[in-house]
């Protein structure tokens, strides 16, 4: 097989970033927009070696599951990548995708424990809590903007419909009065521009904090600060300085308070969280709190236990499960992210929660060397997965039950294999925390052997 052979390809999977999978001779051909049960007239764009990639030019044949996608800029920009598949059917292959990682990456039999069906999103629109995207200058009016998938090519939104409707105003809004104000945006060609990003955080009150990351300083951005503040929904602003080189890097370490309140509060069940620009913090909050709520059911809790929360971040999860359990012992490597989940403590008043700065890998060898033990570990790692050190230090722990939530089923399901030395899988929940993107979480329930 080589570039530019065209053939006609059934669809037999879907990928883990929503692309169509069908089979060659066995290779492996990756196909976006494409969907399982379909039949593509398609042209090989680009051969490796285990797999190739491919573009359809014609549907031969058509799924049930095909919808019309609803946003304008769904064919260019990179932010969804199944909004042309129905909701349902959507459902169904998220649960899928988990299964294909599991049988992929492990000797598990997944008949031997329960697969929940995906737990739907309440809302498939409008879900996003939180908008940073970069700005440009089209002429004589700034836009936020999207990134044209699979390049550097920024494509101007007018509307997000998977983003709140308030940042969507408040967005337009605040770069009318950018324009106003004469506030140049960043050119990543020149290295020249002030502001580089907009920020918009809202909580469920319609609250909104606002964040203007800048390459350049100007005063011009404090007078900006004084008119956004006056805006409807508007509680708090900030500026951030950004000067690196590289296009990835979102924030720089220079947040500054302009005007209104120091931070806005988001409410889960009935725990607060104070959120920051620099707050993690999940983007679906109603979701959020479906998946908090598997968490508490799967740990267990009769008020007896000690829980280890590693990766903890601001504590939302320690916090959340904390009127269950006996103490809650929280390990988070970013100090920030620990100086706000021990405010978040006291503004909830536990008194049974503790959260420490550090490597959750290296620290809980050495907890269970100074004879500290857990009745439950809840984990909720970045995408990357749990790291070695810290899954030998589970091996080794004999803890009882592991409540693993999971950003990526791949690195999920490679954690899984090792953990199974000495841990039985008693269920996994997938969740739908992002309508409209091939993004799956899951929460899944591990227990000693």
């Amino acid at each position: 097989m080589k570039e530019n052979d065209q053939f006609i390809l059934d669809i037999k999977r879907m990928g883990i970033n929503g692309e169509g999978i069908g089979f060659y001779n066995k290779l492996a051909i990756f196909v976006d927009g494409a969907i399982p049960g379909e039949g593509h007239d398609v042209v090989i764009t680009k051969c490796e070696n285990k797999m190739a990639y491919a573009k359809s030019v014609a549907i031969k044949s058509v799924s049930k599951a095909r919808v019309e996608a609803k946003c304008p800029h769904y064919e260019e920009c990179g932010g969804c990548q199944v909004m042309h598949v129905n909701y349902d059917d959507m459902l169904k292959f998220k649960r899928d995708i988990l299964i294909e990682a599991l049988n992929r990456y492990t000797r598990l039999e997944t008949k031997a424990f329960e697969i929940k069906a995906t737990i739907p999103s309440e809302n498939q629109f409008g879900y996003r809590n939180k908008s940073l995207l970069p700005v440009k200058k089209i002429g004589q009016t700034t836009k936020v903007c999207m990134m044209k998938s699979n390049s550097n090519m920024l494509v101007p939104i007018n509307d997000c419909l998977i983003t709140n409707p308030i940042i969507n105003e408040l967005n337009t809004k605040i770069l009318a009065i950018v324009d106003e104000l004469n506030i140049s945006s960043y050119m990543p060609k020149f290295n020249r521009g002030i502001l580089r990003y907009l920020m918009i955080r809202v909580n469920e009150k319609n609250e909104a904090l606002v964040c203007f990351v800048c390459y350049e300083r100007n005063n011009r951005i404090k007078e900006l600060a004084k008119r956004v503040i006056e805006l409807e929904h508007v509680k708090s602003v900030y500026e951030n300085f950004n000067t690196s080189k590289k296009q990835g890097v979102l924030l720089g370490d220079e947040t500054n308070h302009l005007e209104g309140s120091e931070y806005i509060i988001e409410t889960l069940g009935n725990i607060k969280y104070q959120i920051y620009p620099t707050t993690f913090f999940q983007l679906n909050s109603k979701q959020a709190k479906n998946m908090y709520d598997i968490i508490l059911k799967s740990c267990k809790l009769s008020l007896k236990e000690r829980v280890l929360d590693a990766y903890c971040g601001v504590g939302a999860i320690g916090l959340y499960i904390a009127k269950m359990a006996k103490e809650v012992i929280g390990i988070e490597y970013n100090k920030e992210s620990i100086v706000a989940a021990n405010e978040n403590s006291k503004l909830n008043k536990i008194k049974n929660a503790k959260f420490y700065q550090g490597d959750a890998q290296s620290l809980l060898p050495k907890m269970i060397k100074d004879g500290i033990t857990f009745d439950v570990v809840v984990c909720d790692p970045p995408r990357t997965g749990l790291g070695k050190d810290f899954i030998e230090a589970l091996l080794n722990s004999n803890i009882k039950r592991i409540v693993y939530a999971s950003c990526n089923p791949a690195t999920l399901a490679k954690d899984l294999e090792i953990l199974s030395e000495k841990y039985k899988v008693n269920s996994i929940t997938p969740i739908d925390m992002f309508p409209q993107t091939a993004h799956v979480e899951t929460v899944c329930l591990l227990s000693l052997k």
